[in-house]
């Protein structure tokens, strides 16, 4: 290919002087040549007012549409991303949910509600109220009860029964029979009432004495009237104890949950993990459920309704006594192996713990061979003991372990007398 003289050469192959239009003596001028080039370079194109305008416009236009469509386009892919993890975690909980135990768990709860639930019954009172008008006018009240017995007795508290003029009992079934009054036992507010059937389903009782804080529990009633509710929470606390105002003593022991209760659940069956009594719902703080509520620990409910069936009437053994906590101090003092106990601060006069000679300072350890673990607990072990029988005290006086035999008394009916609700 033949090159014309004067065009440069791009090859890269090394050029004479004379072609690139130096004289051969002269110095290479690099600035010079570089403006020789550039001087038969084409010139640079020409933008006139229209083209520089139109991309003026368009880059505002990119910037407008950025600022419209950024938002968007950030937003669905944030959607995007979100929608990822959700699926991820969907499939992972679907995955894990195939797997686990819950089923089991939740059948376990569904087992617990059908055991007992044909046990529980709804009760509808009617009661003549005095208007003083010369006339008598009717209020209808609710509430809950459990079957404790085949041939018809039935547990709920004296609260929902007393008073009334007419008591309804309606079964699980919806069958609906008239009640009678067995007994009232006002201290514990328990009541046995008896309807006419044959064949029912009683509910099987359990320890309450076995339950520990944290235990697993239902309740089922009707609150509200809505029929064969069932709740669930745990044990919140136990050994809780209503005062009597008259004698100053504990009158009620009660068992603490958080398991849901409201009106209408008075009387109801609080069960454990085997579906059986352990409770019966009696109380709640406040007018409606606020996370607190009490029930008669079955061991006391047992001995309430058995007494009721048997007599119509619960009669308690009686001490004359006012038991305190042993408290580290008093460990120390006397060499106490454990807190455990109930010291006596005072034995009142003519009574039978005064004739048999206990006094204060003792430390009763066990009560027929029942360990005092809560000093409070000395109450109702002395309660469920028949009067004038004999009870094997184990206790420690003057840091010398002694054992003693009592006869107790009757208590008195000033310990007895409803307390103001």
């Amino acid at each position: 290919m033949v090159r014309p003289v004067n065009e440069p050469d791009f090859s890269g192959e090394p050029q004479s002087r004379g072609a690139l239009g130096l004289p051969p003596d002269q110095p290479q001028l690099p600035a010079a040549l570089a403006r020789q080039m550039a001087a038969r370079l084409p010139p640079p194109p020409k933008y006139g007012v229209a083209t520089r305008l139109f991309w003026v416009l368009c880059l505002a236009a990119f910037v407008v549409g950025l600022w419209q469509l950024g938002p968007m386009v950030a937003e669905r892919y944030q959607y995007a991303s979100t929608r990822g993890k959700v699926r991820a975690e969907y499939e992972q909980a679907r995955e894990f949910l195939q797997s686990s135990n819950l089923p089991q768990i939740s059948m376990a709860y569904e087992a617990v509600a059908r055991k007992i639930r044909p046990s529980v019954v709804s009760i509808k009172c009617t009661r003549n109220i005095a208007t003083g008008l010369g006339r008598a006018a009717q209020l209808d009240g609710q509430g809950s009860g459990v079957i404790i017995d085949p041939d018809g007795f039935i547990i709920t508290n004296a609260h929902v029964v007393a008073g009334a003029t007419y008591i309804e009992v309606i079964l699980h079934d919806r069958q609906s029979y008239s009640a009678r009054l067995v007994g009232i036992d006002q201290t514990t507010d328990l009541a046995v009432i008896k309807i006419p059937a044959q064949n029912l389903i009683a509910a099987e009782w359990g320890e309450s004495d076995e339950l520990k804080v944290g235990s697993l529990v239902w309740a089922i009633g009707s609150p509200f009237g809505l029929d064969q509710s069932v709740t669930s929470g745990i044990i919140s606390g136990r050994n809780r104890y209503e005062q009597n105002a008259r004698s100053n003593t504990p009158q009620q022991e009660l068992l603490q949950t958080d398991a849901a209760v409201n009106p209408g659940n008075s009387g109801g069956a609080l069960v454990d993990s085997r579906g059986n009594l352990v409770g019966i719902n009696t109380a709640i703080v406040g007018e409606a459920f606020q996370g607190i509520s009490f029930a008669v620990p079955s061991a006391v409910a047992k001995f309430v309704s058995d007494q009721l069936i048997r007599h119509g009437r619960v009669t308690r053994g009686f001490l004359g006594i006012t038991p305190y906590p042993v408290t580290p101090e008093h460990r120390a003092k006397w060499n106490l192996p454990d807190l455990n106990g109930a010291i006596l601060v005072s034995v009142e006069p003519d009574t039978p713990g005064y004739a048999a000679g206990f006094r204060p300072g003792d430390v009763i350890r066990a009560w027929n061979g029942h360990n005092i673990e809560d000093y409070l607990l000395i109450y109702r072990l002395v309660a469920m003991t028949p009067p004038h029988e004999e009870a094997v005290v184990d206790l420690i006086r003057d840091g010398q372990p002694l054992t003693v035999k009592i006869r107790v008394g009757e208590r008195p009916e000033s310990f007895d007398r409803p307390r103001p609700r």
